[in-house]
C-alpha cells in the first residue's frame, strides 16, 4: 500500500487522495447525522406516538453525552493514528446501523441515537477534520473546502433517499443498507488508500520530491509549532472559537430535526421539504472557490464577522419572511451560504492556530462544542412548538445568543507559541 501511494505521489500530490477519502468519510457519516436521522423521527413519532418534547430530549440527551466523549475519540487519534481509528469507526457505525434496525422502543431507539451520534456525527467528522490539515499547509483552506463536499452531496441527497428506502422497504432495511454500504463500500476504501500524514511516506508536507533534510526539518516544526490540549485550553481563541461553532450546529440542528414539522406550517409538502432541506449544503459547492481567493489570505476573524452576521439575518428571514416553497428555498440557500464559509474558517483555525501533533486531540475537544450544540437544538425548537404551536420565539432566541458570541468573535486572534 505505501508502495502505491509513493507511486500515485510521483503523478500527483498524495494529499488529494486524502482529500477524496475524507470527503468520502465525511459522505458516510450521515447515518448519525441530523439531516439523515429526521427522515427516521418522522416514521418514530407517527409510527410509535412519541411526542415532539419527548424524542427531541432523548436525542438531545444521546447527543451530548456523544460530545463529552469526543474527546477520548481525539486522544485515540493522536495515539493511534487517522487511519486505523476510521476503519474501527467505520465498522462500529454499521454495527449500530444493524443495531438501529432492529430497535423499536422508544429506550433502544435512544441507545441507538448515542452511538449513531458518537460513531457518525461525532468521529467521522473529527477524524477527517483532523486527518486533510496534516497534508497541507499552503492550500489548507482549499483542500478542506474540497473534502467537505462529500458532506454536501450526503446533506443533499440522503434525507430524500432515505425517504424513498423508508416508503419502499420500510425503515428496519433503510438502515441495514447503510450498515452494507458502510462495511462494502467505506471501510475496505479507508485501508487501502489512508495514511496518517506525509512523514509517514517519506515525504514533507506539499513537496513530494524533497529530501532528508527537508523532513527532517518539517518533523522539527510539527513538533515545535504545536500546542498541546492542555496549552491550548489556556488560551482565549480556544474558547472562542468553540462558542463560534455551537451556533451553526445549534440551529442547523434544530431546525433540520424539527425541518418538516416547521415546513408543514409553512404550507410546504414533505415530499418538498426533503428536497430543500439537501439544498442547504449546496452552497459549500462554491466554498473552494472562495477559500482559494478569501479564506487562504484573509484573517479567520473577519470572516467570522461576516458569517455570523449572515446567520443573524437567515435566522430573521426564517422566523418572519417564510411562507411558502420559494422562501423556504431561498432561507435555505442563503443560510447554507453562512454556515459553509464558516465550517471552513473553523476547519483552517485549529491547525493554524494550534499546530498539527496533538490536532486530534485538541480538534475532540473543540468538536464538544460543536456536539453540544447539536444537542441543545433539537429540544427548544421542541418545547417551543408544544408550548405555543410554531418555532418563532425559539429562532427570536437563538438570534439573541448568537448576536453574544459575533461580538466576542472581534476578540479572537491567534495565540502566541507556548514556552516550555
Amino acid at each position: 500500500m505505501k508502495t502505491m501511494a509513493l507511486n500515485l505521489n510521483r503523478k500527483l500530490y498524495y494529499g488529494w487522495m486524502i482529500v477524496l477519502m475524507s470527503g468520502l468519510a465525511f459522505f458516510f457519516s450521515a447515518p448519525g447525522q441530523t439531516y439523515s436521522i429526521s427522515v427516521f423521527i418522522n416514521v418514530y413519532q407517527r409510527e410509535m406516538g412519541i411526542s415532539s418534547t419527548l424524542i427531541s430530549t432523548g436525542y438531545s440527551v444521546a447527543t451530548t453525552l456523544s460530545g463529552v466523549s469526543l474527546i477520548f475519540m481525539g486522544r485515540f487519534v493522536d495515539r493511534f493514528g487517522a487511519r486505523r481509528m476510521m476503519m474501527i469507526v467505520g465498522v462500529l457505525l454499521a454495527l449500530t446501523t444493524f443495531y438501529q434496525s432492529f430497535a423499536t422502543h422508544v429506550v433502544f431507539i435512544f441507545i441507538g441515537f448515542f452511538f449513531l451520534r458518537y460513531f457518525g456525527q461525532g468521529s467521522l467528522t473529527l477524524i477527517p477534520s483532523s486527518l486533510v490539515p496534516q497534508w497541507f499547509e499552503k492550500r489548507r483552506a482549499f483542500a478542506i473546502s474540497l473534502s467537505g463536499i462529500g458532506n454536501l452531496l450526503a446533506t443533499m441527497s440522503v434525507p430524500a433517499l432515505n425517504l424513498w428506502l423508508i416508503s419502499r422497504f420500510g425503515f428496519e432495511v433503510a438502515w441495514r443498507i447503510w450498515g452494507m454500504a458502510l462495511m462494502v463500500g467505506f471501510v475496505p476504501l479507508v485501508a487501502l488508500f489512508v495514511f496518517n500524514r506525509p512523514e509517514d511516506l517519506g515525504m514533507p508536507m506539499e513537496n513530494g520530491d524533497a529530501g532528508e533534510a527537508d523532513l527532517a526539518a518539517s518533523l522539527a516544526r510539527l513538533e515545535a509549532e504545536s500546542f498541546t490540549l492542555k496549552e491550548a485550553l489556556r488560551t482565549r481563541a480556544f474558547w472562542i472559537a468553540g462558542l463560534i461553532s455551537t451556533i451553526a450546529s445549534m440551529f442547523t440542528t434544530g431546525i433540520t430535526f424539527h425541518f418538516f414539522s416547521i415546513m408543514r406550517l409553512r404550507s410546504v409538502p414533505e415530499e418538498t421539504a426533503a428536497v430543500i432541506i439537501g439544498l442547504v449544503a449546496f452552497p459549500a459547492f462554491f466554498v473552494p472557490l472562495i477559500a482559494r481567493i478569501i479564506l487562504d489570505k484573509v484573517p479567520v476573524h473577519k470572516v467570522f464577522v461576516v458569517t455570523l452576521t449572515w446567520v443573524i439575518l437567515s435566522m430573521a428571514w426564517l422566523a418572519w419572511g417564510v411562507s411558502d416553497t420559494a422562501s423556504a428555498t431561498l432561507f435555505i440557500l442563503f443560510y447554507g451560504s453562512a454556515v459553509a464559509i464558516q465550517s471552513v474558517a473553523l476547519n483552517v483555525l485549529w491547525p493554524n492556530y494550534f499546530g498539527r501533533q496533538y490536532l486530534g486531540s485538541i480538534r475532540g475537544a473543540a468538536t464538544v462544542f460543536m456536539v453540544l450544540g447539536s444537542a441543545l437544538g433539537p429540544l427548544p425548537f421542541g418545547i417551543g412548538y408544544d408550548l405555543s404551536g410554531h418555532y418563532t420565539g425559539v429562532i427570536l432566541g437563538m438570534m439573541v445568543y448568537t448576536t453574544c458570541i459575533l461580538v466576542l468573535s472581534f476578540f479572537i486572534k491567534k495565540p502566541p507559541l507556548p514556552i516550555r
